[in-house]
């Protein structure tokens, strides 16, 4: 078996990446997945490294997943932390350590960064991605809700 490729997306994956984000918005049952949207937001995410990163897992010459964090700097936590947006692998490559390869990407590259932590939004009923994050070390916070409030009349 073809080893394992774990890169930092380019902006010249753009079209490669998005067909595994409408497959993960679907999964995760996201409304409002607009490839033209989507497709202008990943350019300019790409082209901002401040935003965060991406990072692509190939095996066999196919995109077997994808994961995004983005960057924040937050008081409470002490400095500069990442928030997982996405993280997706492809049906055929789970429970093969591809997301597990892609978190430990993003948590070499957030140790570069001086990040003091790294967070994600799971479900309440997505017990298999609770299962999955409890086994790489994360933690739930208990006693916090997330709030939203909309800035502009795009999607939430």
């Amino acid at each position: 078996m073809e080893s394992l490729e774990i890169r930092a997306v380019q902006r010249s994956d753009a079209d490669r990446l998005l067909p595994l984000m409408a497959a993960y918005w679907a999964c995760d049952g996201i409304a409002g997945f607009d490839h033209v949207r989507i497709r202008r937001q990943l350019h300019d995410f790409l082209s901002n490294p401040s935003y965060g990163c991406a990072w692509l897992a190939a095996r066999e010459g196919f995109v077997a997943g994808y994961l995004v964090y983005t960057l924040v700097y937050s008081f409470e936590h002490g400095g500069l932390m990442a928030e997982i947006d996405e993280l997706y692998v492809v049906a055929p490559w789970r429970g093969q350590g591809v997301g597990q390869q892609l978190v430990a990407a993003a948590q070499g590259e957030l140790a570069v960064r001086a990040c003091v932590s790294l967070q994600m939004q799971v479900a309440d009923d997505n017990e298999r991605a609770q299962r999955f994050y409890a086994r790489l070390g994360f933690r739930q916070k208990h006693g916090y809700r997330l709030w939203v409030a909309p800035l502009s009349s795009g999607p939430l």
